[in-house]
């Protein structure tokens, strides 16, 4: 008898357990719909200093009725990014929809003083917020980065002060990195125009000097000597330098023009070959009426001949 009722019990239950197994209504889900895989790197403007980058996910609603979820996104607290997107966001029942994320910097100072290539994650948050929910939450997340940007560019401070044909004079030259990650000179020139006769010499040097971001934690730009000479027959003239500097970091090369002048020299001072070049010209009106060496010694021999010259005897 016990036996007949527990069968009877089952059958009458067996209708309902189907209806029963609804509850449990069909998940919904949160997932990316841009590439990130292998990570993500933002676009930045290396000019301006300015990010501009969007990514995209889905959400899909496979219940029989709609689906709201509040967003929320996260990002470490020291980076210079900042994240948007839609919230809430409504999907119909059976449906999916694709939300955008928004990135811009905070200052253009902050972005280039941060570490490029330093993987950050961020992170997206979807909690259900339906009448019908149970609150459910999922997230996604992603690593974000920001490019590595090179420019080394030449500059000249201050342009050279005039100087004599036959004299060498020494200028500085600046290495300003303005890229976002330490760079290094693969290949330093000069190119002179409309003075065949002045040589920069010291550039050989420059090759391989290391150069950190200037501007960026108080750091300076790099500074090297250069020196530039003018042969004796050189021409009174203005003499247009550009400097050129090649970028380890991105192979480009980037210059700064600028003009010297060149004295002639005296032609009645030019002793010996007209190519030579003398000491390094002077500043000061003292110095630029010194003689040559060559001068200086002629007169000290005729001086000691006229000196070491016998005096008549009054007997003659």
């Amino acid at each position: 008898m016990r036996v007949t009722f527990c069968m009877f019990v089952v059958l009458l239950l067996a209708p309902i357990l189907p209806v029963g197994a609804q509850v449990d209504a069909p998940s919904w889900e949160l997932g990316w719909e841009s590439d990130v895989e292998d990570g993500v790197i933002l676009n930045l403007d290396g000019n301006r200093w300015s990010i501009s980058h969007t990514l995209e996910v889905w959400i899909a609603n496979n219940r029989p009725f709609d689906l709201e979820v509040e967003m929320e996104l996260e990002l470490p607290s020291d980076v210079p990014v900042e994240a948007e997107i839609d919230s809430p966001v409504s999907v119909g029942a059976n449906g999916n929809v694709t939300v955008e994320i928004t990135f811009t910097g905070t200052t253009a100072d902050d972005v280039r003083a941060y570490a490029p290539a330093s993987a950050f994650v961020l992170t997206v948050i979807a909690t259900e917020a339906s009448q019908t929910n149970s609150g459910s939450t999922q997230d996604i997340d992603a690593d974000l980065e920001l490019p590595r940007v090179h420019r080394l560019e030449p500059n000249v401070p201050q342009a050279p002060n005039p100087f004599d044909a036959g004299t060498w004079i020494e200028m500085t030259l600046e290495l300003n990195n303005m890229g976002n990650t330490r760079d290094a000179v693969t290949e330093a020139e000069a190119e002179v125009r409309s003075c065949p006769q002045l040589s920069v010499l010291g550039l050989d040097a420059v090759s391989g000097t290391v150069v950190e971001p200037t501007g960026v934690g108080g750091q300076g730009p790099t500074e090297v000597m250069v020196r530039l000479e003018a042969s004796s027959s050189h021409p009174g003239r203005t003499c247009e330098i550009r400097f050129i500097v090649t970028s380890e970091g991105d192979g480009a090369s980037r210059s700064t023009t600028i003009e010297v002048d060149v004295n002639a020299a005296d032609p009645d001072e030019v002793i010996g070959d007209v190519n030579d070049v003398g000491t390094s010209d002077s500043t000061t009106q003292e110095e630029a009426g010194a003689l040559p060496l060559p001068t200086s010694v002629l007169f000290v021999a005729l001086l000691l001949a006229v000196l070491r010259r016998p005096i008549p005897s009054d007997e003659a």
